[in-house]
């Protein structure tokens, strides 16, 4: 780690934090940490393993490593507050959707979804640091793993009740790219085994933000989550996505056709949806 990377305020402040992050994660976490504040980056971050290995905790405290100011109003559990965070965050925030199942599950492919693989092209200029917390990266949709994640840690325990252990996988000094390798080699069996993870450690049981209120919020959104699909959740679905396509084409340097191809649509479609908001659509030579 250089050590001009981490300074001043913010270097007492880390060394104040009760709980301590392994060494390599923290050199780690520095280097993401100067290239969001310094090279005006963004980071994607995907913490996985099997319900009770502690991504929750690890999430967190990186978190709170990342972000001065990060609490648990920075964790979001449905999608439609995540996508809304997305659009009110300040530069160098860090953001946790946590127990994404709805990316991890087989309805990956609807509106919505889809919808935040495309918001992870609007990341780069707001200067973020975005974590899912998912069971596994082999769920996830083939583009947010393979093109935008940036690290894997994936949790695990060498049995029920051994948790706190992670191992790390990101695009190494030596040009390899791990997470890209990890996705193809080992989707069909679930294995972690190839390639080799770049290092692997453990992590404290140190829970960063209230757990009541943390349990309280996420049954919450839990429950939010579960009435609108028995309700009609294509109805939201198509409402948030229409949102988003308007805050897109607004604020980003994209034609139309272009948001139809990302979004996997047709212009047609993509129009007719601005025209809602009173868009004049663009034309194409």
């Amino acid at each position: 780690m250089e050590e001009k990377r981490i300074v001043g305020l913010e270097k007492v402040r880390i060394n104040k934090l009760p709980f301590k992050l392994p060494e390599k994660l923290r050199s780690l976490l520095d280097g993401f940490k100067w290239a969001i504040h310094e090279r005006k980056q963004s980071a994607v971050f995907i913490v996985e393993g099997r319900s009770g290995m502690g991504k929750t905790t690890i999430s967190l405290q990186i978190g709170a490593y990342m972000t001065p100011d990060f609490s648990l109003d920075s964790v979001y559990f449905t999608p439609e507050s995540f996508l809304e965070a997305l659009t009110k965050t300040k530069k160098g925030d860090t953001l946790v959707f946590d127990e994404a199942m709805l990316l991890s599950s087989r309805s990956a492919l609807s509106a919505i979804n889809r919808m935040i693989v495309i918001a992870m092209s609007m990341i780069r200029s707001k200067n973020l640091c975005i974590i899912f917390n998912v069971n596994s990266i082999f769920d996830l949709d083939r583009n947010l793993s393979l093109s935008r994640a940036d690290l894997v840690l994936h949790c695990y325990g060498d049995s029920l009740t051994d948790k706190g252990k992670f191992l790390a996988f990101f695009k190494g000094g030596d040009g390899m790219d791990r997470i890209k390798s990890l996705y193809i080699n080992g989707k069909k069996y679930y294995s972690y085994s190839q390639p080799k993870a770049n290092f692997n450690s453990t992590f404290s049981s140190y829970f960063p933000v209230d757990e009541d209120e943390y349990e309280r919020r996420k049954q919450v959104g839990v429950n939010n989550f579960l009435k609108n699909t028995k309700r009609n959740l294509s109805t939201k679905d198509k409402q948030v996505r229409d949102k988003l396509i308007k805050y897109i084409y607004t604020n980003m340097d994209l034609t139309q056709e272009k948001i139809a191809e990302i979004a996997g649509m047709n212009r047609t479609t993509i129009i007719s949806i601005l025209k809602k908001f009173n868009e004049e659509p663009d034309i194409l030579v």
